[in-house]
């Protein structure tokens, strides 16, 4: 009995993290992207940072893979902070937030990244295949050297 009362305590604990985790993602279906751009190139425009977009959603699982990798890595997250303001942009089923990607460079698929500078140009639109090695991460020294390229 005590057996099978731990086993169940430990699976909901499980599940419990799990739902955590992807809600701590950092897409929100009912934010207003235009609000959070703006407010991400009033401070980029301060700190003397680009903006980068990163499109996304919880239902991805190369989302998952990128928040992952960045959370396990603090020289890839310091890196990201230090370069750019980071927007994360719902995209899915629940908003496809079309009004506000259609301003943007078209992309295919989700995480997809676009680079835009305080003055409000987009720099680059870059799908996240590049970086990734294998079928279950990144490529840490390709995502630095990206990120690299773009710290101004």
């Amino acid at each position: 009995m005590r057996t099978v009362v731990l086993r169940a305590i430990a699976i909901a604990a499980l599940l419990a993290t799990v739902d955590i985790h992807a809600a701590s993602l950092g897409y929100d279906p009912k934010a207003d992207p235009f609000a959070q751009y703006q407010q991400a190139i009033s401070q980029a425009s301060a700190q003397h940072k680009l903006v980068l977009v990163i499109a996304g959603g919880d239902w991805c699982r190369w989302c998952h893979v990128l928040n992952n990798f960045v959370a396990h890595n603090a020289d890839v997250d310091a890196a990201m902070h230090d370069a750019f303001v980071v927007v994360k942009v719902y995209v899915g089923d629940e908003n496809y937030n079309e009004f506000f990607f259609s301003q943007l460079p078209a992309a295919r698929g989700a995480p997809h990244f676009w680079i835009i500078s305080p003055d409000r140009n987009v720099l680059s639109s870059q799908a996240t295949n590049a970086f990734e090695h294998g079928s279950s991460g990144y490529d840490k020294r390709e995502f630095l050297d990206f990120v690299q390229k773009w710290k101004q």
